[in-house]
């Protein structure tokens, strides 16, 4: 009984599109942007930790975004996905914090998570989080302008096309750059690139 009380009681997802939420929230329906916060919230603060290297900046940017997607949410194009308006500004906001500090903090170790295949023996899983740890930490040194496509592309799954407009540059500079990050990924991890790929 306890355990269907608490399923009726979990929020259930709202069944409209990410485009036809913001029309509603640019309609005054409020709650339309909690939904729009649900998801996104996980997708903007990994891809804003991964660039800034700091839980405390990540949650404040993650804050400054939102803050941004409510406030203007009239210039929303209803006709683009949501994902990259949203992706756009959350990038914009960690590129100018990182010039701001005009220096590249890594990623604490600790707060590395890359999904990886199920091990079975305790030496298989120190192997595999060896293998997280290197791959965050060589991530974390690519510079901004390889990490910040590589990043959109493979962890947060976006098309070539996406990230193009995220970023306001060009498909083959996009496919570049990714290509480029991969490069130097496989350069500072030879004895382990294979694994991961």
């Amino acid at each position: 009984m306890g355990v269907l009380l608490a399923g009726l009681m979990k929020k259930k997802r709202d069944s409209r599109s990410d485009s036809e939420l913001m029309v509603a929230l640019c309609r005054g329906e409020e709650e339309a942007f909690s939904e729009i916060m649900d998801r996104f919230s996980k997708p903007v603060y990994s891809l804003l930790l991964r660039m800034l290297g700091s839980e405390d900046d990540a949650e404040e940017l993650l804050q400054i975004t939102f803050c941004r997607v409510y406030r203007y949410r009239s210039n929303y194009d209803p006709e683009r996905p949501l994902v990259t308006w949203i992706f756009t500004i959350a990038s914009n906001l960690a590129k100018k914090e990182w010039r701001r500090r005009s220096r590249w903090n890594s990623v604490p170790l600790e707060n590395a998570v890359i999904s990886t295949q199920e091990v079975d023996s305790p030496h298989d899983r120190e192997g595999s989080r060896d293998l997280q740890l290197k791959l965050e930490k060589a991530i974390s040194l690519l510079p901004l302008h390889y990490r910040e496509p590589f990043l959109l592309r493979e962890k947060e799954g976006l098309s070539y096309d996406e990230i193009s407009e995220i970023l306001s540059i060009r498909i083959g500079t996009v496919k570049s750059r990714i290509n480029r990050a991969r490069a130097a990924l496989r350069d500072t991890l030879q004895d382990v690139w294979e694994h991961w790929r």
